[in-house]
């Protein structure tokens, strides 16, 4: 079981698909855009989705101030989480409740993690296991990446807060952080176990695929970058489900209800934007009519 992809899920070929609704956008659809107007049925007034990118470099960073005008003029600020968690909130998201990191593998397995942490965190194991064992196996993947890109990032989540803030504009979150750390949760210990040597074994190859999608992103073709991480992502059929289809799904009648009530800009990860079952599509299926807007 592959499971690289899912320290990656704010990201997600298929052949070519055709809808037998005449007003939901074919597979792969033919516009590029990281922002749509929501139009159509019971949306009171303005109302725009935007796909973010969760880490990012500066370069490849897209916040004109037409995308900040956007923003400045809705009511409510619509985010996958209502704000960002601090420090103290999100280490206890991270840390397990009971036994140990090193529970989840076996000796070979420890020895090659403390191999690769001597390498990648520049650790001794006696740092290492004083530093981790407390920690969730995705933690740690996680920090390997994040630390590559330290200091060369943007947050569209902070920045939109900012933004938000300085306008009075109210803040509302899809789900809880509790509801996303769950996702990992609710893996086996043989899947979190495997989440961990996967990205070991596949060394650099998780931060190439950041540096792709980076790419595809700045593009703007959301069907691409949600075909990219599905097919280098390692993301197979199950887990696609809970990480994208199962919550995209439960967006649509919280989306619904905010537009029909308010002037709207929703920022989900953009990964959750494409595809058969993203939002767009979800939203087109609900009798919504969404129309790209150039950057």
């Amino acid at each position: 079981m592959k499971l690289k992809g899912l320290t990656l899920l704010f990201f997600i070929g298929f052949t070519k698909l055709f809808y037998a609704q005449a007003n939901v956008t074919e597979f792969p659809m033919e516009e590029s855009s990281l922002l749509w107007k929501i139009s159509g049925k019971n949306v009171k007034g303005d109302a725009y989705l935007f796909g973010t990118m969760h880490l990012i470099e500066k370069d490849y960073f897209i916040f004109p101030k037409k995308l900040q005008k956007v923003v400045k003029k809705s009511d409510a600020l619509v985010m996958e989480l209502e704000g960002l968690p601090n420090q103290t909130e999100a280490v206890g998201y991270v840390m397990l409740k009971e036994g140990s990191f090193f529970d989840y593998f076996s000796p070979e397995q420890t020895d090659t993690i403390l191999r690769w942490a001597k390498v990648k965190f520049r650790m001794e194991e006696a740092t290492f296991r004083s530093s981790f064992s407390n920690m969730k196996p995705f933690a740690v993947t996680q920090l390997a990446i994040q630390l590559h890109f330290i200091g060369k990032t943007e947050s569209y989540e902070l920045s939109f807060e900012e933004l938000a803030k300085s306008a009075n504009i109210e803040i509302i979150g899809l789900e809880t952080i509790a509801e996303q750390m769950s996702l990992f949760d609710n893996l086996t210990q043989e899947q979190q176990a495997e989440m961990v040597m996967e990205s070991i074994r596949t060394g650099d190859k998780s931060i190439e695929l950041v540096k792709k999608m980076q790419t595809v992103y700045q593009s703007q073709e959301i069907d691409q970058l949600y075909s990219l991480i599905l097919d280098e992502g390692g993301v197979i059929q199950e887990e696609q489900a809970d990480f994208l289809d199962n919550r995209n799904n439960k967006w649509i009648p919280q989306i619904e209800q905010i537009v029909s009530e308010k002037n709207a800009f929703i920022a989900v990860g953009a990964g959750h934007l494409g595809g058969p079952n993203g939002v767009i599509r979800l939203l087109e299926k609900e009798g919504y009519t969404l129309t790209p807007i150039k950057l």
